[in-house]
């Protein structure tokens, strides 16, 4: 879900995706949610009261908020807007939402723009290092690469598309390692499209990435070096062979055995193909669907909970 589809740690702490448990605990699952026109919110303390508690009533706990930067002449970035930002994070930490800084491009999963990545990861760094508290630091980085929308991509061959998963891959492991060495308090995510983890017949990957000597699926590799993903199960039904339970059933259980949680993306922003979205549903409808998958993967330790793309779509809904 590129923002270019349209005009386009106190906390922290308390969330730990390092060490495998057996099973989730009874509480709620999380609930993420993404957020692309942050500009306006930052500005209206009305805008942020109506967002505040609309995640209230929800049950959200966690915003992957669109960040904007500004280039240096030497490659470095720094954040824009950065004492609205600040603002805001205190405001939003004062109510129990993690933030998590948001960004990304297709153009992002090739080597020769990696350098763009760490230098994103590195703004934010900064800018977590010079807060004036922990209420005033994001809680981690969420960036959405999506090499299925680069163009290269309609036309390769397996093995141009495996190669391009493995710069996928390999961007994600360089930027995690960069965020969890300087402040392993901080949460590194990765949005993830469902079919990843598609297998042959005999069960090897579908598209197989080598990886520091190890082959398997791009979603496994990621799972295992990223703190948590968002899976774009687009689908407006949970059941059924095309739901999605069954899109993201694989990606949990390896998740249950590895560092990362899943959250599972739906949609209700008016995009795509009719079956991959809530749009023109009732929120009472959409949630009605929904409340299968968490009681399918409530028990496991892999599930993080459901991700809502987008606020600017969920807040419209009847």
């Amino acid at each position: 879900m590129q923002p270019a589809h349209f005009i386009i740690s106190i906390l922290a702490a308390t969330w730990s995706f390092v060490a495998p448990v057996p099973a989730a605990d009874s509480s709620p699952p999380m609930r993420a949610m993404w957020v692309y026109r942050t500009e306006p919110l930052m500005e209206s303390a009305r805008e942020q009261k109506t967002l505040f508690e609309f995640c209230a009533k929800r049950g959200i706990t966690d915003l992957f908020w669109q960040c904007h930067y500004e280039n240096a002449q030497n490659g470095v970035r720094t954040l824009r807007d950065q004492a609205p930002t600040r603002a805001f994070l205190h405001a939003a930490h004062a109510r129990a939402l993690r933030i998590h800084a948001l960004g990304g491009d297709p153009s992002h999963t090739l080597t020769k723009n990696h350098i763009r990545v760490l230098a994103m990861v590195d703004a934010l760094l900064a800018f977590n290092e010079a807060a004036g508290g922990d209420d005033e630091r994001f809680d981690g980085v969420h960036l959405d690469i999506e090499p299925h929308a680069l163009p290269q991509w309609k036309t390769a061959d397996q093995a141009a598309k495996c190669g391009l998963l493995t710069q996928l891959v390999d961007i994600h492991t360089k930027a995690a390692a960069r965020l969890h060495d300087a402040d392993a308090r901080l949460a590194y995510g990765a949005d993830v499209v469902f079919w990843l983890d598609k297998t042959n017949p005999d069960g090897s990957p579908a598209l197989p990435v080598l990886h520091h000597g190890v082959t398997k699926d791009a979603a496994k590799h990621l799972l295992d070096v990223v703190d948590n993903v968002g899976i774009m199960s687009y689908r407006n039904t949970s059941g059924g062979r095309n739901g999605i339970i069954a899109l993201v059933k694989k990606t949990i259980a390896y998740a249950d055995t590895a560092r990362s949680r899943a959250f599972v993306g739906v949609k209700m922003a008016d995009m795509g193909p009719r079956m991959e979205t809530f749009f023109g549903q009732t929120e009472e409808q959409m949630m009605a669907e929904l409340k299968p998958i968490d009681d399918t993967f409530r028990p496991h330790r892999g599930y993080a909970g459901l991700a809502f793309f987008m606020w600017e779509a969920f807040k419209e809904m009847p």
